[in-house]
């Protein structure tokens, strides 16, 4: 029994080790790494383990009690019973034998180690990824790589291998372009390798090339603007990369994009703006373009002009046939040019001379010290038409300035604009005599009577001593009648002005009384009037007439402007007299001082009531060589006529007859056909006009217009029109003159449509209104039979599906075959309808009691006894009546 254990127990000592994982035994590691290495018991029981623990190449036990330490490590046991190796970072000098050591069973010493090697992977030193090169200058591409073993470099580009020739100089810390150009521009990449430890690893470095900034042009660059304003001066150059810019102006040095203020610089796009320019902003400035291959300059010349400003002008004050000279004197830079403009001119004057005037001469001076211009306008011989106001103009390229100047030119007093050389005065009515002196200076004023100075004189008032005066006089007797003279002086002379005053009277008599024309009610005469008008002008005629044998003191009186008439033989009409009387006129002329003696008696019997007077057509179209009428349509024409004369009895109609015509052998207008001549009656005086409607085109057509009264037609008033080729256009008479009645019967149309449509909606969203109302009552009882056809009369214009008589179920409506009249609605078409009206007259031609029928000519109700419906209706007194057709059996 005993060799048998002892052989199992050889068995199970054999198999108890320590393992190392990674289990290589030697493990090369790059410097600058991390390292992980775990000890682990296999084939044993941990629990028999002790003293289990790591050493280092110098065997010391890895903890935190080492003397010597190569670097920085720390042991773990983990959960697994597993004890890990940690070293951070790997150093070089860290290579050697790292063992794992224990005791197990407190017997048996175990141990496992493991050799690491340490070398330095490859390190990009000084191999920047991008980098800028500059055209035409040689340029190295930076790539130091470092490691252990030493490592190998070579180049590509556009993945082809690089090597050292003329453009190209490979060295160990980079690669040399010579003379670079933009064709240089690209990806370049270094590639690094190591044979024994088989690293090897590449650098993609982004070559780009500069190019230094360039402008178009180099020479100086002028500006000019004006004081006051903004200017934006641009500077673009062209350059890789893009440059930014820089402002400098010249004689400061200053950088313009730090002082702010008034000026701004845009790096980017190179504009300078400078805002409120002044004066001292004048001079060089300097535009820097810069970017990484250098910088370029270009200058810029800014000249601010200063706008001109006139600052002195003197009005000035030159008597008549002296010589004047107004002078203006302005500023700016540059030094502005001056003349001058007389008002109401529009153009200035130039300088020199003028040519239309050599009397007037514009000077100018310029005064570089006193840095003004001083212009002068000089005019001799001076006239009073020279008395103006001047306005001196000041200009260079900044604008113009202006300021007026007065020139007044004096002269000895006038009376040119009084225009009062006579005055009239009676019944010791005071008048008021006035003269104007125009003088300058202002002239004073005294008055004479018949060279007699009044001062102080009773019945005399005199008010204002100049430019302007009026006396006051109250002509108590005749000797204040006679030659009134004004008298005006001042330094440079003096004037005078007569003014007569005379007496005025009434108008003489009328000399004499022509009848002229006599109608049954008008007469018409022709007077001539007074040889003397009293000295005033007649203003009016009067007229006194009466019944023959009535007194004066019962006469009628009739007052004619005369200002209307003074035409001669004028014409002065009397209406509103009686037929078959015998009246007696007298006339008299009438001015400011009153009515004239009554004279021109006439006497004279109205003749009887008689039919009107022709009336006259008017033509509103103008007339061929041969008196035809053109009418501008072709299908009708509108004819318009004075109303005449109803000589006693009232016009109650015009006639009118027309009738297409054509000449005769005798060069007389016939009728085509007699039996086509239409006759029209026109019952109205309010509107005098008539259309003349379905005419032929290019066709002649004879007129005849008569007016009608009780007695009977007047003559007949004829014309001839022409009607135009083709269908024309209609242009509408003027709607001013629409028969008022029309216009009515519009109104109360539209006015009956918005209460319906308002009352519809009040049914359906309220349930209320007339309509409500009405279906409310025909619920309650049974229909009448004007009721059944007033419903039926509105169903035809406004159907009611929702208004039955009664309530019903449809089977109950159809079982006694007695429909509602709802029923019958919905399901009998609508009925036709005709619209007639009545009246005297059309509508349009004015008549004001025209009536509108409404038929049916299809039965409304069921056929059991109930026959057609109609309405009327009254324009004129706006009402509705409902009735029944003749013939009706209801």
């Amino acid at each position: 029994m005993k060799p048998k254990i002892g052989l199992c127990f050889v068995s199970l000592t054999n198999a108890v080790e320590l393992v190392i994982k990674p289990s290589e035994n030697v493990q090369k590691k790059a410097v600058g790494k991390t390292l992980l290495l775990t000890c682990n018991l296999e084939g044993g029981d941990y629990s028999l383990l002790s003293e289990f623990e790591w050493r280092d190449p110098f065997n010391q036990v890895i903890n935190s009690e080492m003397r010597r330490v190569i670097m920085p490590m720390t042991t773990e046991r983990w959960a697994d019973n597993k004890l890990a190796l940690i070293i951070p970072q790997m150093k070089e000098e860290g290579s050697g034998n790292y063992t794992c050591s224990g005791v197990y069973a407190k017997s048996q010493k175990l141990t496992k180690s493991v050799t690491l090697q340490t070398f330095v992977s490859i390190t990009w030193e000084d191999a920047p990824q991008e980098q800028n090169a500059i055209v035409n200058k040689d340029f190295k591409i930076k790539c130091r790589v470092t490691a252990n073993p030493s490592p190998v470099v070579n180049w590509m580009k556009n993945d082809e291998p690089l090597t050292t020739n003329e453009h190209y100089v490979i060295e160990a810390d980079g690669m040399v372009i010579r003379q670079v150009t933009e064709a240089d521009d690209g990806y370049y990449k270094c590639r690094a390798s190591v044979v024994d430890t088989g690293e090897i690893e590449s650098r993609s470095i982004k070559v780009e090339v500069f190019t230094l900034p360039s402008f178009e042009s180099t020479e100086l660059i002028r500006k000019e603007v004006v004081e006051g304003e903004t200017i934006n001066i641009p500077c673009q150059a062209s350059g890789k990369p893009p440059p930014t810019y820089t402002w400098i102006k010249s004689n400061t040095k200053q950088d313009l994009s730090v002082i702010g203020d008034r000026y701004a610089v845009n790096e980017i796009t190179g504009v300078l703006t400078i805002t409120n320019l002044r004066k001292e902003d004048t001079g060089d400035y300097i535009c820097e373009a810069r970017n990484g291959a250098g910088f370029v300059t270009r200058p810029v010349n800014l000249l601010v002009i200063v706008k001109p400003t006139v600052y002195e002008i003197r009005n000035i004050s030159i008597p008549t046939g002296k010589e004047a000279k107004l002078e203006c004197r302005a500023s700016g830079y540059p030094l502005p040019s001056v003349t001058f403009r007389k008002f109401g001119l529009d153009k200035p004057f130039v300088q020199g001379a003028q040519q239309w005037d050599d009397r007037i001469v514009i000077e100018q001076r310029y005064d570089e010290q006193k840095r003004e211009t001083t212009g002068t306008l000089i005019i001799s011989q001076l006239s009073t038409a020279d008395d103006d106001l001047y306005e001196c103009i000041a200009e260079n390229k900044g604008g113009a300035a202006r300021r007026n100047g007065h020139l007044t030119v004096e002269y000895s007093p006038t009376f040119a604009h009084t225009p009062m050389k006579e005055a009239w005065s009676w019944s010791k009515r005071p008048i008021n005599l006035t003269c104007l002196a125009e003088a300058i200076p202002n002239a004073t004023i005294r008055w004479r009577l018949n060279e007699q100075e009044l001062e102080n004189w009773p019945h005399f008032q005199k008010y204002g001593n100049g430019p302007q005066s009026s006396l006051l006089v109250t002509p108590t007797d005749s000797k204040y009648y006679g030659m009134y003279k004004c008298v005006a002086t001042n330094t440079h002379g003096t004037a005078y002005h007569t003014i007569r005053l005379q007496e005025a009277r009434v108008p003489g008599n009328i000399l004499q009384a022509k009848l002229e024309l006599a109608t049954a009610t008008t007469v018409s005469f022709i007077l001539i009037g007074p040889s003397d008008v009293g000295g005033l002008p007649i203003k009016a005629i009067v007229v006194q007439y009466k019944e023959h044998r009535r007194p004066w003191s019962e006469a009628f009186n009739k007052t004619w402007s005369y200002e209307s008439s003074r035409t001669q033989n004028a014409k002065y009409i009397l209406e509103g007299l009686g037929p078959q009387t015998t009246y007696d006129f007298r006339f008299a002329a009438v001015n400011e001082v009153g009515i004239g003696h009554w004279a021109a008696d006439f006497k004279y019997t109205m003749p009887k009531r008689s039919s009107p007077e022709e009336p006259k057509i008017l033509h509103a179209y103008k007339l061929d060589e041969e008196g035809v009428i053109q009418s501008p349509f072709g299908d009708r024409f509108e004819l318009r006529w004075k109303i005449p004369a109803d000589n006693g009895e009232i016009i109650d109609r015009f006639e009118v007859k027309y009738c297409a015509v054509i000449r005769n052998e005798e060069d007389q207008w016939e009728p085509v056909k007699e039996s086509e001549c239409k006759t029209i009656e026109h019952r109205t005086n309010e509107v005098s006009w008539l259309e003349l409607v379905n005419l032929q085109p290019d066709t002649y057509y004879k007129i005849e217009l008569r007016a009608h009264n009780l007695i009977g037609f007047s003559t007949p008033n004829e014309d001839v029109i022409r009607t135009a080729r083709g269908t024309g256009t209609f242009i509408g008479p003027d709607t001013s003159q629409l028969s008022s009645t029309l216009l009515f019967a519009i109104l109360i149309g539209i006015l009956l449509l918005i209460f319906i449509i308002v009352d519809v909606s009040c049914f359906f969203v309220h349930h209320a209104g007339l309509l409500h109302l009405l279906c409310g009552k025909s619920a309650r009882k049974q229909p009448r039979e004007d009721d059944t056809k007033m419903t039926s009369l509105y169903s035809w214009r406004f159907p009611l599906p929702y208004c039955s008589n009664k309530e019903t179920s449809p089977s109950d409506s159809n079982s006694n075959g007695n429909n509602s009249l709802t029923d019958i609605d919905l399901k009998r078409p609508l009925p036709d309808m005709n619209f007639v009206f009545e009246g005297k007259e059309l509508l349009n031609s004015g008549h004001r009691d025209a009536k509108i029928h409404i038929e049916s000519s299809t039965p409304m109700i069921d056929n059991n006894g109930k026959k057609d419906t109609t309405v009327q209706y009254d324009i004129k007194k706006s009402v509705a009546k409902t009735g029944f057709a003749k013939d009706s059996a209801v």
